[in-house]
This record gives structure tokens, sequence and C-alpha cells, in this order.
């Protein structure tokens, strides 16, 4: 691979990063507390690849005696040139969200063996809007009892598992590789109402956790009884963190 092949793609690709950072759409790969540092590291690469042209440009060409040498192997140049088209896709492509089918599946509440601890209480106001990773992180370590006979506000996009309703978001822990699916499962009269809607639609969704649920010694998939469901416009990340 040539000089100017290496500048091209050094260049490209930190040009890219920059564009997928200001543009938003770095969002689909990684957590948004990581901007700041991919916006470093685009620049910087930009720089040196900008660094390295100038410095090769000033040199000016290569003498035709430091030519081949015997056993020297090349590839053809064009080859070199194919490497750049994933790298433009990635700044012109903007990828779909990861979905549910995608994502692996989390412990539910009661399938996991962190130490109970008490938690802040929630907000105040009447029914406080909790993250569903939030709301399940509650359910299956909280040993204040901060969700009992409290009303909260989640939300997700549907899910259909046989006969039962569920809401689900995908949670990114640092990016999108390790991508896992957080669920609760539906009850209630509202949920009785959403259960004709098509798979995925996004809904708001007020009820309270069953206080039965907040029991370590629980296996089964944790049910909120919904009292009232919105559908709403999907947010424009999808991503819950």
């Amino acid at each position: 691979m040539s000089r100017e092949t290496e500048n091209a793609l050094l260049l490209l690709v930190g040009v890219s990063t920059v564009m997928i950072t200001v543009g938003g759409a770095y969002a689909r790969y990684v957590k948004p507390s990581l901007q700041p540092w991919l916006l470093a590291a685009g620049v910087i690469l930009t720089l040196l690849a900008l660094a390295s042209i100038v410095g090769d440009i000033r040199r000016g060409p290569v003498s035709p005696d430091l030519g081949d040498q015997p056993g020297d192997h090349h590839h053809r140049p064009g080859v070199a040139w194919v490497l750049l088209i994933p790298i433009a896709l990635l700044a012109i492509v903007v990828p779909p969200a990861i979905g549910p089918q995608t994502a692996r599946p989390t412990a539910t509440a009661g399938q996991t063996d962190a130490p109970r601890r008490p938690f802040p209480p929630l907000p105040d106001g009447r029914a406080p809007e909790l993250s569903l990773p939030d709301l399940l992180i509650r359910l299956a370590q909280d040993s204040a009892g901060t969700l009992r006979d409290r009303l909260v506000t989640v939300t997700g996009f549907t899910m259909k598992d046989g006969n039962h309703l569920a809401l689900g978001r995908v949670v990114i822990i640092c990016c999108a590789a390790d991508a896992q699916l957080a669920r609760i499962d539906l009850d209630g009269p509202a949920a009785a109402a959403a259960d004709g809607l098509p798979d995925g639609t996004w809904l708001r969704v007020e009820g309270k956790v069953p206080v039965v649920q907040i029991d370590s010694t629980s296996r089964t998939s944790p049910v909120m009884t919904i009292s009232h469901a919105d559908r709403i416009t999907p947010p424009t990340n999808t991503y819950s963190y």
C-alpha cells in the first residue's frame, strides 16, 4: 500500500468519525457520554493525516533510484482503494437502531444475585418517570421498598411473547456490541386494550409493580399492572443507558 493510499485512508477515517459524531449518528454505535472522546479521536486522526500529506508534498516525489528491490511483493493499487468503500459508507449510511431480535436478553428482576441495598426515594409527583432499566434494577436490588404502592411512568416498545404483552427497551452499556434487552410483562385493563397493537409500538404507560415481586427469591419475569397507556412517537434515540 502506497503512502498516498495510507494517508487517504487515515484522512477518511478521521473525517468520517467527525461527521458521524457531529451529526449524531454515533449514538447508533456508542453511548452519548463517549461523544467528546470520539470527536477528539476523529480530529486527531484528521490532523495526523493532513500533517502526513503536507510532509509528503514538501519532500517531493520519491526518487526512482529507490525503486523496487529483488523479491519485493506488490499488490494491484486498486485493491487498496476498495478499503475506502466501507469507511465512506460509515459516514453516509446511518444503520437502523438495534431491535429486540438482535439484542440479547438481560436477567429479569428476580434472576440476579446482586446484593440488595436501599435506593433513594422516587421523585415527587403522582407518577414519576423511570427508565425501564432503573425500574428493573430497583425491583432486583432495592431493600427500601421505594416502588411499594407507587404509581410510576415507563416508556418502551411493545413485545408479544405468546399470550403475554411486554414492554421492552434496548439497553446500551458501552457500545452497540453489548446491547441487551430489558423487558417487563404488562397486566391490567390498559394492557388488555393495548394487546392488539403491533410489535414495536412505542407506549408511555402508568402503573404499579405488585409488592409480591419485590423478592430476591422470585424466578419469574416481573409484571407491571398498568392503568393507563398512551401511544407515542418513537424517540430520536431509542436506546436506554
